[in-house]
């Protein structure tokens, strides 16, 4: 076959592949398949490809306009679907987010596509884990001049035809066997078709109209408000988006406020609102995804995988309680979701909301810098009232709550820690009892009276010790956690987790931080310790602790207690005079003399494998500089990970501030791996431990 019939019988793309690799596959396409097809558009397309020995989904990602200079170029299997996946804008994003986090793009896509799309070649066969019903469609316009059916078969085949698609639960729901469709489908009468889903009928929305908000597409923040009021807003939002046909897309950061959310808007928007997040089946999140494509004027709540949906007519997308370490994934891609949002609003030409009753510190540097504006005027100060105490000791913490919990009225207590206590210390050694495969200090847990330690990291239980195990000496346990807190309660009050749907006015937790839609107000909040996030290795523990303490204002009707040892900290400062600006400003100041976020951009760089020694990272690292010729490096390291042995693995890290040849790291990537080292590279790392 010379190259001229080549290029004529075969499209050559190039096609994104789930691996650990920092490139796409060409293969070939025949053109008489691709003729076939009704939608014709190969960029987004899923395909099938054989790759090594076995095969995996694919998405097309670039057409050729020629043949490659390439030997033995393999042919796509299969195009599945009936039109691409995702459209060229989201394709074009996805890029982005490969280039910028230093992902390979096959990874990257696959971990946008919905799990029902990804399939796999196991023993010659192509496998879909995911529960998916069949739509079956007709193959042919009449019954007309059909013959050798039985009339089961062609009652069957009269009922597809009217129906136009029906799936196989359908059909069996009308009382029909396995056999009239196996005969149909063999006769070629019928078809099953893959995630072809009717448009819904449409409910026009309830009238919920309140205020005119006037904003034009822009960057926006919106902080003046609690959540509440913020609610109020999007649903003037929505309704003046559906008016237009356009869409909008509300992301929370956990499945619960999502619920919580779109429990609200369902019986406003009826039929106009849709919902995805993972915890839906794989049917449900397919039928959204595909209707989304297609139907102007929605309103979609989920999780940042949804930011990749290709939802027709988006005009607003709302980045809810944009602070939250939840946005940033811990796998590989290692994105952070407000910056695939903020690709979004870019390739797309939206409206990007970031939303927060406490936003994030690189957020109120960027309103300051007039990257961002402010969507409302900042609402009149808080009149609860702020009360500090002093933590003392475990017998003083005691009376103090004792004397506040008397009150008859509804009382959220954060405690802050997990456990019943923080570890267990040997006073002669001086030392914490350890995890033997973790190297952290073990936790105190308490179930059935009974107490064991318990690593946080692997999991693992070991017995509770009384004497250290390398001098005898009694051990002391240190610190407290919320089971020693409950279990001081329980012995005088009705107290129960605020997770438990239990009738009690006295209720425990250890966070509130992302669960303010979901969560009640309460009469009083008493606060215990958050001392320790200020002792944190991370530059943000500052920032943390100031949204611990400064969080419950938005759930409290009166008096909020906050029990610290740190009251000149300028965050408790902010908090007492109501002033959060200051604290703000001067984290800022801070952070610029040190050179961190939102002043630099950091690459942590985190080297792992057993026994791994300091001199092997430095001496990889050095290497690579030399061979990439890399000049001007501003890096610290190589050092020992704040969790340097974590499941017996050990953890090295180099540290990069404001390092510009990210492809370069690719090669570093690969030099690691050729030594058995597993690199992880984390562009904007969420923490540096």
């Amino acid at each position: 076959m010379n190259n001229n019939q080549d290029k004529s019988e075969y499209r050559y793309v190039e096609v994104a592949v789930p691996v650990s690799q920092f490139q796409t596959f060409t293969y070939k396409i025949k053109n008489e398949y691709i003729e076939s097809l009704g939608n014709k558009e190969l960029i987004g397309r899923r395909v099938l490809v054989p790759f090594r020995t076995s095969g995996f989904s694919g998405i097309i990602t670039e057409v050729l306009d020629k043949k490659p200079n390439i030997k033995n170029i393999r042919e796509v299997e299969q195009l599945p679907d009936k039109e691409p996946v995702f459209s060229q804008q989201e394709i074009n994003i996805l890029k982005k987010i490969s280039d910028y986090y230093i992902s390979p793009i096959g990874l990257t896509i696959y971990y946008f596509l919905p799990e029902g799309l990804r399939w796999k070649k196991e023993n010659g066969k192509w496998i879909n884990k995911a529960s998916q019903d069949m739509y079956i469609v007709p193959n042919v316009v009449s019954t007309t001049g059909i013959q050798k059916l039985s009339l089961r078969a062609l009652e069957l085949l009269e009922i597809i035809l009217e129906k136009g698609e029906i799936t196989k639960s359908e059909i069996k729901e009308l009382g029909f066997s396995e056999s009239p469709i196996k005969t149909l489908l063999k006769k070629n009468l019928i078809k099953i078709e893959s995630y072809i889903y009717k448009e819904p009928t449409l409910k026009q929305p309830v009238k919920i109209y309140k205020e005119e908000i006037q904003f034009e597409k822009d960057f926006y923040l919106y902080h003046s408000e609690k959540i509440k009021k913020r609610i109020e807003t999007y649903l003037s939002i929505i309704e003046s988006s559906i008016k237009k046909g356009k869409s909008v897309l509300i992301v929370f950061p956990n499945i619960k406020e999502i619920t919580t959310f779109y429990e609200k808007i369902k019986p406003i928007f009826g039929d106009k609102a849709f919902i995805y997040h993972d915890s839906i089946s794989n049917k449900e999140n397919l039928k959204t995804w595909f209707q989304l494509k297609k139907l102007k004027g929605t309103i979609t709540v989920g999780t940042y995988k949804s930011l990749l949906i290709p939802i027709k007519n988006l005009e607003v997308v709302i980045i809810e309680e944009e602070h939250s370490e939840s946005y940033k994934s811990l796998r590989t891609p290692r994105f952070d979701a407000r910056h695939v949002a903020y690709n979004v609003y870019q390739e797309k030409d939206t409206t990007l909301i970031f939303s927060s009753s406490v936003p994030s510190v690189e957020s109120y540097f960027a309103l300051k810098r007039k990257l961002m504006k402010p969507l409302k005027e900042k609402s009149k100060n808080s009149k609860i009232k702020t009360i500090i105490f002093p933590f003392k000791s475990e017998k003083n913490l005691k009376t103090l709550l004792k004397d506040n919990l008397k009150e008859d009225k509804t009382i959220l207590i954060l405690a802050n820690k997990k456990a019943y206590a923080s570890f267990l210390f040997c006073k002669v050694c001086e030392q914490e009892i350890m995890c033997e495969k973790c190297d952290i200090p073990l936790k105190i847990y308490k179930k059935d009276n009974n107490k064991f330690l318990k690593c946080d990291i692997c999991e693992k239980k070991y017995n509770l010790l009384k004497t250290c195990p390398h001098c005898e000496s009694e051990l002391e346990e240190i610190g407290f956690g919320i089971e020693k807190i409950e279990e001081f309660l329980k012995n005088e009050f009705s107290v129960s987790y605020l997770e438990e749907n239990k009738n009690t006015k006295i209720k425990l937790a250890t966070n509130i931080i992302d669960k303010e839609l979901s969560i009640a107000e309460f009469e009083k909040i008493i606060n215990i310790y958050p001392d320790f996030l200020l002792n944190i290795y991370d530059f943000r523990g500052n920032e943390k602790f100031f949204r611990n303490i400064s969080y419950p204002l938005n759930i409290i009707k009166e008096k909020y207690i906050l029990i610290t040892n740190n009251t000149e900290n300028i965050a408790v400062q902010s908090l007492l005079s109501q002033k959060f600006n200051n604290f703000y400003e001067k984290e800022l100041e801070n952070r610029k003399k040190f050179n961190y976020p939102p002043f630099s951009k950091l690459i942590l760089l985190t080297f792992q494998k057993k026994n791994l020694e300091l001199d092997d990272v430095e001496q990889l690292f050095k290497n690579w500089i030399n061979k990439n010729n890399i000049k001007n490096i501003n890096y610290s390291g190589a050092f020992y990970a704040y969790y340097s042995n974590i499941r017996g693995i050990t953890r090295i890290q180099i540290l990069l501030k404001d390092f510009k040849k990210k492809k370069a790291l690719i090669n570093l990537y690969e030099m690691a791996s050729r030594k058995s080292i597993k690199l992880i590279i984390d562009v904007d790392p969420k923490n540096l431990y």
